[in-house]
């Protein structure tokens, strides 16, 4: 608020003086209010944005250290990933090892044929279907049983002379069924037989492995080489 003062003064320009004076500090008086009003605008303002400001720097950094401790965990999880695989692999390649050590090695008489689990022998003798079984008998094995699978079918027709029959171990003779000699059925499968075989005439009732490595029934007591077949020697 201005302040009027008198001041006496002869001269002619004293009012003058004075009224530039009150005129002066009325123009400072507005300044001097807008300046503070500005202070106070601006304290105010900083009062309210410096609690949002500063949550939102701490929110950057603790994103950051999150970031960086995710990284870190996943580092180590790929670390201990690659150990858990390393240690599969090495129990796997101990437990190969230990059940190759435990595996047998597999042996047969010598003059037999060892194929799997079993060993054959392919006559260079001719005897009848009887004795053939006989002399099979002898040496602890079977006329040839013959299982489903075409691999051990493969194997036989392979090894066998293919100038000469052989007799296996089916025959129909007990129960005009065709049976192997151990008693259990055989499935009849045509693509094994010459064709129109077994044709089931009066005395064939044994089984021959053909030249064409076919099956044919034939006579029993007709002399052919014959295949005995005996589990292998476990070593």
């Amino acid at each position: 608020m201005a302040e009027f003062k008198h001041i006496p003064d002869s001269s002619s320009g004293s009012q003058n003086n004075v009224y530039c004076m009150l005129n002066e500090n009325m123009r400072r008086i507005p300044s001097q209010t807008s300046q503070t009003a500005s202070l106070s605008v601006g304290c105010l303002w900083c009062k309210r944005c410096w609690i949002p400001l500063t949550c939102g720097i701490l929110f950057v950094i603790l994103l950051a250290t999150v970031s960086v401790s995710f990284k870190q965990q996943i580092s180590k999880l790929t670390e201990v990933e690659n150990v858990v695989a390393n240690l599969t692999a090495s129990v796997t390649l101990l437990t190969s090892d230990q059940q190759d050590k435990r595996k047998p090695v597999l042996s047969c008489k010598a003059g037999w044929q060892l194929y799997l689990s079993s060993c054959y022998l392919f006559s260079s003798t001719a005897l009848d279907w009887q004795k053939s079984r006989a002399f099979c008998g002898a040496h602890e094995a079977l006329l040839l049983i013959l299982g489903q699978g075409s691999s051990e079918w493969n194997f036989i027709v392979s090894h066998v002379n293919k100038l000469q029959s052989h007799w296996i171990g089916l025959t129909d003779h007990a129960t005009g069924q065709w049976r192997w000699i151990d008693g259990s059925p055989y499935i009849m499968d045509s693509r094994q037989w010459e064709p129109g075989e077994p044709n089931n005439l009066a005395g064939e009732d044994c089984a021959e492995l053909s030249e064409s490595g076919k099956l044919n029934d034939g006579m029993c007591s007709n002399a052919f080489r014959f295949i005995c077949k005996a589990p292998a020697n476990e070593n």
